[in-house]
């Protein structure tokens, strides 16, 4: 999964012109009764197809009103002998860590056997339903799902917040059959034959989203022996069709080269198109990405959505298939918990951004420069000396009321991770060894047989592929609370960190945001600030400074009106209570952190560099 953080479409450069006619394959604008792909080939192994033993589980998913936002769903289940069964909803989806409990929109839920007789059921917890069989009898199970994805225009089909499964029954084969509106076309990452998609279990199953509808820009490339489908939610989007699918070869081919092959005959990446992007997540041959629609208009927007693709597509690797062995075969019924998504999401950061360098899509320079923003953001985190790594990775399913003030974010310690990791592997083994020798022995060790590593796996992985100890490093770096020691392991690769002072301004110690009647509402307080020794809290409303009315607008003039050490009476709203309290300004000096490349490297720095990033004499802005 990608948080958003938040890619352009900009105009044709001199010289590229040539590459994108031999590149891009296939650019259709369907607007009424777009042709749905003949057919998805699943990216799963041999080793987890499981014979079914006689019993079958088939789902039908109907689309009756899409302005009810009901999906009506039958589940017809063949060949179990036993005298009841129960079915779950998950209460989650994999790549997002969090509870939702999907169970809360299920209604009319009932149960009737092959002759259509209703069985008896009652609900046994808050997401399993229990149903009598009384004889061997095949059954069939109905209920609607309420989803706001669920829209006349189209259905964005989340199979975790749609699908219940068999309870012990999860490895058996299944099938789904979509009955949709007139003209509304199916895309998903599932194989087609004939009316129906099918999964070799239902892990493979709910791990396909759709997109189901009948207005979508489709583009389509071709590369490493797999077609690639690009499906927008939106046709009418702005943007250089040929180009984006030309960039997105690219990154697919960049990832291609670090592991020699890709894992599938087609993937889709499904796109939808929204006033604002939200997060993505990844899938098994497919990924879901949120872009806002105005994304592929400017250079820093579009380049953002290209780190996006390429977070999402590397986790066809690592998390999909490289993965902690906890995360599949999943337990859907509570939160599974991990010490390494810092390794699954934060290395999957790390290798986005590179895939963007080395593809050409970036210069070295404006790489390193996002490098820095990404130090400069770990080092400003109020919990880095309070969090690890494996500890942020731990704690992912929920979120400390106090969060801003003790966490940290395990995609950007783990990004830095990788990246130090990559060069110190580079540097001692003399640039014969990288953390892509590191991806792909997980690879070849664990994914191709199917399993997951264990939690001292990727140490262990580390080690064997570099021949040496690091231990220290990995305690160190993602099980302390110490601070990342830049400096020692990227000076390496000629780079060095360096810490500047920001010209020194009145310090409170608040964050704030726009509140009601245009008043200053105080959003967080730092820990052992002037506004925590004040006794202001998150959610106050400050109203007046010295008894003369506060607003939004003019909240930081009035407070630079002032000098560092005067006391400053503040009136807050907090709840229906009126406050007064004395503030006491301090002098603050920002640091900002930068990464910088030696003007003067030597020439085992410039190796490193070169073979690290693969830079070649062009990049394509320089084509």
């Amino acid at each position: 999964m990608k948080e958003r953080n938040t890619k352009y479409s900009p105009p044709l450069r001199e010289g590229e012109c040539t590459r994108l006619v031999h590149k891009f394959v296939l650019c259709v604008l369907c607007l009424f009764g777009a042709t749905p792909f003949s057919s998805f080939a699943q990216a799963i192994y041999a080793e987890n197809q499981i014979p079914a033993r006689g019993v079958s589980i088939d789902y039908v998913l109907t689309i009756k009103n899409p302005m009810s936002h009901l999906y009506d769903v039958e589940i017809q289940i063949k060949g179990i002998r036993e005298s009841s069964v129960s079915v779950s909803m998950p209460a989650w989806s994999p790549g997002i860590y969090r509870i939702e409990n999907y169970a809360r929109n299920v209604q009319d839920f009932r149960a009737v056997n092959a002759r259509n007789q209703p069985l008896n059921w009652e609900q046994t917890d808050k997401q399993t339903w229990r149903i009598a069989k009384q004889t061997a009898d095949d059954l069939n199970v109905h209920y609607q799902v309420f989803s706001t994805l669920l829209t006349d225009q189209m259905a964005d089909v989340a199979p975790p917040s749609i699908f219940m499964y068999l309870a012990g029954q999860k490895h058996v084969p299944c099938s789904v059959k979509y009955n949709t509106p007139g003209g509304w076309k199916v895309y998903t990452g599932l194989e087609r034959r004939g009316d129906r998609y099918y999964a070799s279990d239902y892990d493979i199953f709910i791990d396909a989203p759709a997109f189901i509808g009948s207005e979508f820009k489709l583009l389509e490339f071709e590369t490493g022996g797999a077609r690639h489908h690009l499906v927008f939610s939106k046709p009418n989007i702005s943007m250089s069709a040929a180009q984006v699918a030309a960039d997105i070869q690219d990154v697919v081919e960049t990832a291609m080269a670090i592991f020699g092959k890709l894992p599938y005959k087609e993937y889709v990446f499904l796109f939808k198109v929204q006033p604002q992007a939200a997060n993505s997540v990844e899938h098994l041959n497919s990924a879901r990405i949120s872009v806002g629609e105005n994304d592929f208009v400017t250079q820093s927007s579009y380049r953002q959505v290209l780190s996006t693709i390429a977070h999402e597509f590397f986790h066809l690797w690592n998390v999909k298939r490289i993965r902690p062995a906890v995360l599949g075969p999943f337990d859907y019924t509570r939160e599974v918990h991990t010490r390494l998504l810092w390794i699954s999401e934060g290395i999957t950061s790390y290798y986005a951004d590179l895939l963007l360098t080395r593809a050409g899509i970036d210069l070295p320079a404006e790489y390193f420069g996002r490098l820095g923003v990404l130090i400069d953001s770990m080092e400003h985190a109020s919990g880095r000396r309070m969090m690890s790594a494996e500890e942020a990775s731990w704690n992912a399913w929920f979120r400390s009321d106090n969060a801003e003030n003790t966490s940290i974010s395990y995609y950007v310690k783990g990004e830095l991770i990788g990246l130090l990791l990559d060069v110190e592997i580079r540097a001692r083994t003399k640039n014969q060894k990288s953390l892509d020798d590191v991806m792909r022995y997980l690879m070849e060790t664990y994914a191709t047989k199917g399993i997951g590593f264990p939690e001292d796996g990727f140490l262990k992985a580390v080690e064997t592929v570099a021949g040496s100890d690091f231990h220290e490093f990995y305690h160190t770096v993602a099980q302390s609370h110490e601070q990342l020691d830049y400096n020692r392991y990227l000076r390496q690769a000629g780079l060095t960190v360096e810490v500047s002072l920001q010209p020194a301004s009145i310090y409170l110690g608040i964050e704030f945001e726009q509140g009601e009647s245009n008043s200053v509402r105080i959003r967080r307080v730092v820990a052992n600030s002037p506004a925590e020794r004040a006794k202001l809290d998150a959610g106050d409303l400050l109203i007046a400074m010295n008894d003369e009315r506060l607003t939004f607008e003019n909240f930081r003039s009035r407070l630079h009106s002032h000098t560092i050490g005067e006391t400053i009476k503040l009136t807050v709203v907090r709840g229906q209570r009126l406050l007064t309290t004395n503030i006491v300004p301090v002098e603050f000096q920002e640091e900002r952190w930068q990464l910088n490349e030696n003007p003067r490297p030597a020439p085992e720095q410039v190796q490193l560099k070169k073979a690290w990033l693969r830079i070649q004499e062009e990049t394509k802005q320089g084509r």
